[in-house]
């Protein structure tokens, strides 16, 4: 069994290594100067991880001037993870390894420093230490800890309970009593922490894309070289990181014969962070092929049921946390996102209403929210019954797009809940493209936290990337004019089955 990405017959890699090497230093720089933008443009910190150095204070109030060279480094970036995609839909392409070296060499930069697009890990320390501590994280925010730990929470969740599971409590409980209690410590650690997540997926996806027919470079590239992961998993150390790479690596597990240990992972990625749950309803078919006799679907989700229920029970007992996150699930919800269709449309219509009737705004995107979830469980239950015919992790990819879609809260970094799934299962050549060109928009989307939205931040953005874009046309064309053009027509992203060739647009 191939379980990682080699040469085929025919296929020689030498003549790859030259453009990824070149790929793989432009990312890096781009890295790095995104790493260099986070400074000026990202989460301000304060207290013991503050960097209060004069120079910086005044480029920061210059918000144009620290958004586009934060954007130069993202579109560098881009542009270099564009270019190693074509190169893996073409013969002789990197394979998993080269693609796991330039994972390592664009992820380097964003290892130590302060976060830049959100500040959600100073919350998990928060909680961590609550935990340490003895103290109900589901019943109580940070503020009830108080100290160091809790002076970069934003003020929106300094009264909130924790949303996530008891497994991701512990793991943050011990990494502030690794770290001391230390702020930058604690950061460091959770981004070690995270990068054992994005190691399981680096581990798991190329072998799940070989189980589903994808070609597994083209996994690697897609779900996990993504600047997606590398923004918001790596520098961010969100807990995405953690519940993805449990849960693929639970998918891997159950889709190679071992239901139960798969159902476990997978089970621990949802005390991790709730959503992960889902992915059990598409172990069901899986399982049932294996069973005997009649009513192998029903039979085989009792089992899972019985299997995910005694783990959460001897995980509960044994972390002595009770079920008041399933309680606290709801906490994300304080935060209006403006990229929730459901919050945007019930704000609209709530609006309107409220001056017809008077009723309530509230009222309104709580119906919204209801809607939406209706509309991604009626989703996933159609998905769910064609299983068999788009097969389960390209289901689970789907349905979880939905559910992130039709969800109260959207955030960039939850589309890396389909987006993982999908770029190791989709085989349609369509289908990887939309998430490719998606996952490039989302980046672009999310200014970094240091900034508000506004004129001279969305002027920074436009000045920083297009002076990439245009530097990268006019050494384009300086290649074409010595020879040195690739063929017209090489491949975009695709890394199917099927791959369309086309002339790149840049």
């Amino acid at each position: 069994m191939v379980l990682c990405d080699a040469a085929a017959p025919g296929r020689t890699k030498a003549p790859a290594r030259a453009p990824i090497h070149r790929d793989r230093v432009l990312g890096a720089v781009g890295s790095t100067v995104i790493a260099g933008g986070g400074l000026l443009a990202g989460v301000t910190p304060l207290g013991e991880v503050a960097i209060d150095l004069p120079l910086l204070r005044d480029l920061r109030a210059l918000p144009t001037l620290s958004v586009s060279v934060l954007y130069a480094g993202l579109a560098m970036l881009l542009l270099a993870w564009w270019r190693v995609g074509v190169s893996v839909g073409a013969d002789g392409g990197p394979s998993g390894r080269e693609l796991a070296t330039t994972a390592a060499w664009w992820a380097a930069p964003f290892a130590v420093i302060t976060p830049i697009f959100s500040g959600d890990v100073h919350s998990y320390l928060a909680q961590g230490a609550m935990t340490m501590a003895g103290l109900d994280a589901y019943r109580d925010g940070p503020s009830a800890l108080g100290g160091p730990l809790t002076v970069n929470v934003p003020e929106i969740w300094q009264h909130t309970p924790a949303p996530y599971g008891p497994v991701f409590l512990q793991l943050a409980a011990a990494v502030t009593a690794l770290t001391g209690g230390g702020v930058w410590a604690g950061i460091i650690g959770m981004r070690v922490l995270a990068l054992l997540g994005v190691g399981l997926l680096a581990w798991s996806v190329p072998r799940l894309a070989h189980l589903c027919g994808v070609r597994p470079a083209a996994a690697l590239w897609l779900g996990v070289l993504n600047p997606l992961v590398l923004l918001h998993l790596v520098g961010d150390a969100h807990n995405e990181a953690v519940m993805l790479g449990l849960m693929c690596l639970g998918l891997l597990l159950a889709l190679r014969r071992r239901p139960v240990v798969g159902i476990v992972l997978i089970t621990l990625a949802a005390l991790v962070k709730a959503p992960a749950v889902v992915a059990l309803a598409f172990v069901v078919p899986v399982w049932a092929r294996h069973l005997a006799g009649r009513y192998g679907r029903l039979r085989a989700a009792q089992r899972i049921v019985l299997v995910a229920a005694v783990t959460s029970l001897i995980v509960t007992a044994a972390t002595r946390s009770g079920f008041g996150w399933v309680r606290a699930l709801g906490t994300p919800t304080h935060a209006h996102t403006w990229m929730s269709i459901t919050t945007d449309l019930g704000w609209a219509a709530g609006s309107l209403l409220h001056r017809l009737n008077g009723l309530a705004i509230e009222h309104t995107i709580n119906a919204f929210w209801l809607a939406g979830l209706a509309l991604a469980a009626g989703a996933n239950l159609f998905l769910w019954r064609r299983v068999d015919r788009i097969g389960p992790v390209a289901a689970l990819g789907l349905g979880l797009a939905v559910v992130v879609l039709a969800g109260p809260v959207v955030h960039p970094w939850y589309l890396l809940w389909a987006v993982v799934p999908l770029a190791a299962a989709a085989r349609g050549a369509g289908t990887r493209r939309v998430v490719a060109i998606g996952s490039v928009v989302l980046v672009l989307l999310v200014l970094p936290g240091g900034v508000q939205p506004g004129l001279p931040a969305a002027l920074g953005a436009v000045l920083g990337s297009s002076a990439v874009l245009v530097a990268s046309v006019a050494a384009r064309r300086r290649s074409r004019q010595r020879g040195w053009a690739r063929p017209a027509d090489e491949p975009v992203p695709a890394g199917g089955p099927t791959e369309v060739h086309v002339r790149p647009t840049v």
